[in-house]
C-alpha cells in the first residue's frame, strides 16, 4: 500500500529543550527523570491551554505547533514563568530549564509530524537562546508587533546550521522584569493551581 505524500501548511511552531539535561541524568537518573516529568506537565497544559499541538517528543526535547504565533509566544512566556517559580526551592544544578525558541514557517507533515526548514528554524532559535530564555525570529516579531506588549532584544544575523539563508534573532521577553501580561496572569495561576493538585 502506498504511503500518502506528506501535507504542506504555514504554522507556528514552539521547539523546547532542557538546558544540561546530560549531566543532570549522568548525576542523578531518577531524579531528573522525576523533575523532567513535573516540567513536562507544565508544558503539556499549558500548550493544550493555548490550543496547541504536540507534534514531536524525544526525551527532553517537545516540539509543538500553534495557528497562531500570538499564541505560541503566550504559551512560551507562560512555560518560562511557570517553570522558573518551580525552580526557585531547587538548588541551581538540579534546576529544570527550557530553552524555547518560536518560528512561523512553512512545514511537512507526514503521519501527524512536523518536517521542514520552519521546524529546522525554531529548533536552531531553541539552541541559541540561554537556559530559561526564548528566541525567536523576525518573522515571528514582525507578526505580534501592535497585538502584544512585549520586549524584543536584537540578537543579530545568524547563520543557522543547515538553513540557507541567515535568520535575525530576536530574545523575547514580557513587558514588565519576569512578569506576564496581566490577562495571562490570571491564567498561570489557575493552571499552576490545577498542576499543584495532582498527585
Amino acid at each position: 500500500m502506498d504511503e500518502p505524500a506528506p501535507s504542506r501548511k504555514l504554522t507556528a511552531i514552539l521547539a523546547a529543550d532542557v538546558a544540561g539535561y546530560s549531566r543532570m541524568m549522568r548525576a542523578d537518573q531518577s531524579g531528573t527523570v522525576a523533575r523532567l516529568a513535573a516540567s513536562r506537565g507544565i508544558l503539556d497544559e499549558a500548550i493544550e491551554s493555548y490550543q496547541g499541538r504536540i507534534a514531536n517528543t524525544a526525551g527532553d526535547s517537545v516540539l509543538a505547533e500553534f495557528s497562531s504565533v500570538v499564541d505560541a509566544l503566550r504559551c512560551a512566556l507562560e512555560i518560562q514563568a511557570m517553570l522558573a517559580r518551580e525552580n526557585e526551592a531547587l538548588p541551581s544544578g538540579i534546576r529544570m530549564q527550557f530553552r524555547i525558541g518560536v518560528h512561523t514557517g512553512d512545514v511537512f507533515v507526514r503521519h501527524g509530524d512536523l518536517l521542514g526548514d520552519g521546524v529546522n528554524v525554531a529548533a536552531r532559535l531553541q539552541w541559541l537562546a540561554p537556559p530559561g530564555g526564548i528566541y525567536t525570529s523576525e518573522t515571528v516579531r514582525e507578526q505580534a508587533r501592535g497585538i502584544l506588549t512585549l520586549r524584543f532584544d536584537d540578537r543579530g544575523q545568524h547563520r543557522l546550521k543547515n538553513i540557507a539563508k541567515s535568520v535575525r534573532v530576536y530574545a523575547v521577553a514580557a513587558a514588565g522584569p519576569g512578569r506576564l501580561p496581566r490577562s495571562e496572569r490570571r491564567r498561570s495561576r489557575i493552571i499552576h493551581f490545577r498542576w499543584s493538585l495532582r498527585p
